[in-house]
């Protein structure tokens, strides 16, 4: 039988109490009516159930599934922590992917300022050669 609270009731402070749901193990899921003040430390302590008592099967049950369901939460916070580790070294990836290409254009100006060197020492060479067998016939 649930109890009525919809009602302007108030505690012995003379403050609203307020709907609390109990999660402890003897009690899991338990809605109770409960001092709006009873953290502060200065409330009345007033303390109502508005559930009945869970018979024990269902209260093992439910335990069971809050646990797996605590469980498989534990799961995905770890597994959302692996994803972010693993989104931070594909970022990590992707500044050494820029880095690299910098460095490949840098590489390739390079080698093409090596290659007309190399080619204009090969034209000098050509010449000089040129230059000194013509003179050999001349002479």
């Amino acid at each position: 039988m649930e109890k009525e609270f919809d009602v302007d009731y108030r505690c012995y402070c003379g403050v609203h109490y307020v709907l609390k749901t109990s999660w402890t193990d003897e009690n899991p899921s338990r809605r109770f009516l409960g001092c709006s003040n009873y953290r502060d430390g200065n409330g009345c302590n007033y303390f109502d159930w508005i559930d009945p008592p869970i018979p024990n099967r269902k209260k093992s049950t439910f335990l069971s599934l809050l646990r797996r369901n605590e469980s498989s939460e534990v799961r995905l916070h770890r597994i959302e922590n692996k994803w972010e580790f693993v989104e931070g070294e594909i970022q990590m990836l992707h500044a050494d992917i820029d880095r690299l290409e910098v460095e490949r254009h840098s590489f390739e100006e390079n080698l093409r300022n090596l290659e007309q060197k190399y080619k204009f020492i090969v034209y000098v060479l050509i010449a000089v050669v040129c230059y000194s067998v013509g003179r050999s016939i001349v002479s």
